[in-house]
């Protein structure tokens, strides 16, 4: 894509690519000519319709995957959170609203899905990691709304760890909890911080 935020702008960058790039790219020579046509703007934009979406994003996603950078002493963990784009939209003018898997360390997206009017976040949860072929090892975060009983099984039996905000949609969990005797448990990290209009402290702790 080039950094580009428009298809005029995809099909300016094509038309002012070097030779040698275009070669990389595999465009093909006019035979009769040896020019290398570049296709339009509105060829551009009939390609991309013609697209799967869902193929594309795995394709993508699993290509970013295999270039993020890894550390022999850093445990991978990836973040599930939902998002509605901005700048797009349905033609009924429904907002197009994405579920996405990012690696924390590089902030590349390796997966994501759409979320269709007739489903949620929370049943996109398992298609979207099930997209994910290394997940053994991985530290997966989320927040609150994906903190499910099924969810967790899920990572269990893929080998992974996770960790869940638990709220109050997982009242029995939550009330659970609060029961624990937390000052018997060695605090091993405490940070504050302020944003959004709120302030956070996070205490973290681990039990034997």
């Amino acid at each position: 894509m080039t950094g580009a935020t428009s298809l005029l702008a995809v099909s300016e960058w094509a038309a002012d690519a070097p030779p040698a790039v275009l070669d990389r790219l595999g465009a093909c020579r006019c035979p009769w000519t040896g020019i290398r046509p570049v296709p339009c703007e509105t060829t551009t934009l009939r390609i991309l319709a013609r697209l799967d979406a869902d193929a594309s994003d795995r394709a993508v996603g699993a290509w970013l995957s295999g270039r993020r950078p890894t550390c022999a002493n850093t445990r991978r963990s990836v973040a599930v959170d939902g998002k509605s784009l901005r700048g797009a939209a349905r033609a009924d003018g429904r907002k197009i609203h994405l579920l996405a898997a990012l690696d924390h360390a590089s902030g590349l997206v390796l997966a994501q899905l759409d979320v269709g009017e007739k489903t949620n976040e929370i049943t996109c949860f398992k298609p979207l990691l099930a997209t994910l072929a290394d997940l053994a090892g991985t530290v997966v975060t989320s927040d609150a709304m994906y903190t499910q009983r099924e969810h967790a099984k899920y990572l269990a039996d893929r080998d992974t760890q996770y960790i869940v905000i638990v709220k109050g949609n997982q009242k029995k969990l939550r009330k659970q909890l609060k029961t624990l005797r937390w000052d018997r448990i060695p605090l091993q990290g405490r940070t504050r911080e302020s944003g959004h209009g709120r302030g956070e402290i996070r205490r973290t702790s681990s039990a034997p």
